[in-house]
């Protein structure tokens, strides 16, 4: 039975009480039955083609996959777990788990994170989305292909999720400004699908629009010994995909959300006069903008000799050093919880390589049904594409990669190129908000149903299909990956 304070109405739950018990307390049946499987997992015998270490490390990783899922305890304390259990179970000493967290793309992931936070602190990037919005927003259509440029390009730049975060409370004003209604408002609709997909597809074209990249890098790296991704590198073999696909995007948007109002004055009235309020542009601002300037100058041409990484951190040294940022202005807008997700997930996925359960994992999961490297890289997309919209697409290259990676000798495939499929297809988080940060933040509106989501973000995720096997058909054996 409840009371609301406002209207003081009753509302009787007429359920059975066991329902409503079992409802109540959902979460800690789960986990309990989650970890109550796995000791008794543990306590058999594993199969006789998996060492000892390599069995617990399976137990490990279905745990962790069953938590990652369905979200049940944070995802950065699931990765912790798993960093504590490993040498806990006597599978690896735990002086070498550890050395695995703090490699260089948490680092890496740690510096975006900064940099990113360093501009929205200041007001930066503020200023450059409204004035692009302001600027190209001529008329509605214009409006909504301003808000979507605009998210993927700068999640081309910075975290997607910094975009996302930024990007809402400036449409979430638009939206107030122009009256639009939750319910029925195609225009409202299709700005908060505009900054979601933006986000999306505009992070999968770099290094620097998301940790995943650099998580499933290094992954690539501590599995094979020999072999990586460049920053260029990366940006050349996903270019021709995330063209078509936003390509695609804003073909979804304009069969689906085409703008149902012609006035949209008051918006720029609005936008106008937030630059005005923000003043000229400060000499923090300016320093800011300079560094992260020669920041990604520096990433994209002495990233080999100096290391990406190492670029990052000179750079926020400079920052504080010339007394631009404070420690206090960038804390709240870094996200250390997928900072210690990725670190945990570097560290599972190398036990998993080392242990010999992710060959043994791959191998029954896909000699049955792949016959082929095609057919082989086709199954990892999909399930990728699949597993995206159920858990976060960092989780699903934890998951996939290791895996996946230890069958590329197996087919023939370049590990790179196993490597590349898992870490694409895993941004294809268009269907359900669980996916990725944008998508959740979009949904967050109000605006935007599960079903309208579903709908749309499976066009969109079978339009990603394509794009992807365009590559891998074409664009790659092009550029001589085979």
């Amino acid at each position: 039975m409840k009371v609301t304070e406002s209207t003081l109405d009753i509302v009787v739950d007429r359920r059975p009480m066991v329902l409503v018990i079992l409802d109540r307390l959902r979460r800690e049946i789960l986990l309990v039955l989650f970890f109550s499987v796995f000791l008794f997992l543990i306590s058999l015998e594993g199969p006789l083609d998996l060492s000892v270490e390599g069995y617990k490390v399976l137990c490990v990783f279905f745990l962790c996959v069953s938590l990652w899922t369905t979200n049940l305890i944070p995802l950065s304390i699931t990765s912790l777990l798993a960093i504590a259990m490993i040498p806990m179970m006597g599978i690896m000493d735990a002086s070498e788990v550890y050395s695995f967290f703090g490699n260089k793309a948490v680092f890496f992931i740690l510096g975006v994170f900064i940099l990113s936070a360093a501009m929205i602190a200041c007001g930066l990037s503020a200023r450059l989305s409204i004035w692009v919005i302001n600027t190209w927003g001529a008329n509605p259509s214009r409006l909504l292909m301003a808000i979507y440029f605009l998210s993927a390009f700068s999640s081309c730049f910075m975290s997607e999720h910094a975009v996302a975060a930024m990007m809402f409370p400036i449409v979430l004003e638009i939206v107030n400004t122009l009256g639009l209604r939750k319910e029925d408002s195609v225009f409202g609709k299709g700005m908060f699908f505009a900054l979601a997909w933006g986000c999306i597809i505009g992070g999968t074209a770099t290094v620097f629009g998301g940790g995943r990249v650099l998580l499933g890098v290094e992954i690539l790296e501590k599995t094979t010994q020999n072999s990586s991704i460049g920053i260029l590198e990366y940006t050349e073999l996903s270019f021709p995909m995330v063209f078509i696909l936003f390509i695609c995007g804003w073909g979804v948007l304009k069969l689906f959300f085409s703008p149902d109002i012609e006035n949209i004055e008051p918006v720029h009235r609005l936008l106008q006069k937030k630059l005005e309020s923000m003043g000229d542009v400060t000499i923090k601002e300016k320093g800011i903008a300079s560094i992260m300037i020669l920041t990604l100058i520096a990433w994209f041409c002495f990233s080999d000799n100096l290391g990406i990484a190492n670029i990052a951190l000179i750079a926020i040294v400079f920052l504080f050093v010339l007394n631009l940022i404070s420690w206090k202005m960038v804390e709240e807008h870094v996200n250390w919880s997928i900072i210690l997700m990725y670190g945990g997930a570097i560290c599972l996925g190398e036990v998993m390589s080392q242990s010999g359960a992710a060959l043994w994992l791959a191998k029954h999961a896909f000699e049955s049904t792949a016959h082929n490297p095609t057919v082989f890289l086709l199954l990892v997309a999909v399930l990728s594409t699949v597993l995206t919209n159920f858990m976060s697409n960092s989780a699903v290259i934890a998951v996939l990669l290791p895996p996946a990676l230890s069958m590329s000798d197996t087919y023939g495939i370049s590990p790179s190129m196993v490597a590349m499929t898992v870490i694409l297809t895993s941004n294809f988080a268009f269907i359900l908000p669980i996916g990725t940060p944008a998508s959740a933040i979009a949904y967050s509106s109000h605006f935007i149903s599960i079903g309208e989501m579903f709908r749309t973000g499976s066009l969109l995720s079978l339009f990603g299909m394509f794009a992807f096997a365009v590559l891998l058909f074409f664009y790659w054996p092009i550029l001589g990956y085979h």
